[in-house]
């Protein structure tokens, strides 16, 4: 069966959350979708729907679709049915929608660096370097590197072409296929995810499970009696911040048992989840700056060195020496 991508993957989560909120069959969804979509999504959900019908559970259908994020597709599906509510797959299609949107930013940001590469070596070759061989022994003070590179592309032109073009093909490769998500965005999907499991009273050690395969963690999902005091859960929320939860859950526990409170357990669950979700929202926007970073300001600031260095290589190495020749 043809993979689907993350919009088509994306659509096809919010479809099955919508089911489950709504408490009506997901086969009812997945019907509609094979009736009124063609192509891959199509594909996909009359395939889930005879599998259903076969007896097989929802998560056991979407682990035959060859997917990529399978891991992270039936943490999500179990979450959303173990507290009915489909958060937890609703954010992780958002999640996928902005890895698609990543994608086509850069191949968009990245386009006109290339273009303006394209077009100073064209002019280079066709126009500069021809100038500089027949004019050697009129104008003395060519730089010699700019002497040996014209005559080298006389008959070596199209290296340079050939190294780009493979260059560009392994990019398109690597932007073709789905990637692993980034490490912080995992570690949110972790936070996010256990806090709404929480919200829900789904059990501690359930609940860590569900996170951990959010989040890629395969290790984690697999210890038995997972907690809050298991030292790859408190390396996880050691990751941000002074203290961990367990921590503040710990010190303002004392404080609260000290005065007699009796809502104390409860106190102290409402601190972790506010805090899982602090933290979510932390990792999520750390991630995103560094997106914002890498794949818009970089290419910018790359675009916009090209062009102050088309015009000084052009004015500096090509027209100062002619002038300075006629003067």
């Amino acid at each position: 069966m043809p993979q689907l991508n993350d919009l088509q993957l994306a659509d096809l989560l919010d479809e099955v959350g919508t089911a489950i909120e709504c408490e009506v069959p997901v086969a009812g969804s997945l019907r509609r979708i094979a009736e009124h979509q063609h192509g891959r999504l199509g594909q996909a959900a009359t395939s889930l729907l005879t599998r259903m019908g076969n007896g097989e559970s929802l998560e056991a259908c979407f682990e035959t679709l060859n997917l990529n994020d399978a891991g992270q597709v039936t943490a999500a599906i179990r979450g959303a049915a173990q507290t009915g509510n489909p958060e937890v797959l609703h954010h992780f299609a958002e999640t996928l929608r902005t890895r698609h949107e990543l994608k086509n930013t850069i191949r968009l940001n990245w386009f006109y660096p290339c273009v303006l590469t394209f077009v100073a070596y064209t002019m280079f070759v066709i126009h500069l370097a021809p100038t500089v061989r027949d004019n050697e022994q009129l104008v003395t003070q060519w730089p010699s590197l700019a002497v040996q590179a014209s005559f080298w592309v006389e008959n070596s032109w199209w290296i340079p072409p050939c190294i780009a073009s493979v260059m560009l093909g392994a990019m398109a490769i690597y932007l073709a296929r789905s990637q692993q998500l980034p490490a912080a965005i995992r570690q949110s999907l972790f936070y996010s995810t256990l806090a709404s499991q929480l919200d829900a009273h789904v059990p501690e050690t359930q609940a860590l499970r569900t996170a951990a395969l959010m989040a890629g963690e395969t290790e984690l999902a697999q210890t038995k009696s997972a907690s809050f005091s298991t030292p790859r859960v408190r390396e996880l929320m050691n990751g941000i911040g002074e203290h961990s939860i367990s921590e503040q859950v710990n010190s303002r526990s004392t404080r609260q048992t000290s005065l007699g409170d009796p809502a104390q357990p409860l106190f102290a669950n409402d601190i972790q989840r506010a805090e899982l979700r602090r933290l979510a929202l932390e990792t999520e926007n750390s991630a995103r700056r560094r997106e914002v970073i890498l794949h818009r300001i970089l290419p910018q600031a790359v675009s916009f060195g090209l062009g102050i260095a088309m015009i000084l290589g052009m004015v500096l190495i090509f027209i100062a020496p002619i002038y300075a020749d006629v003067s």
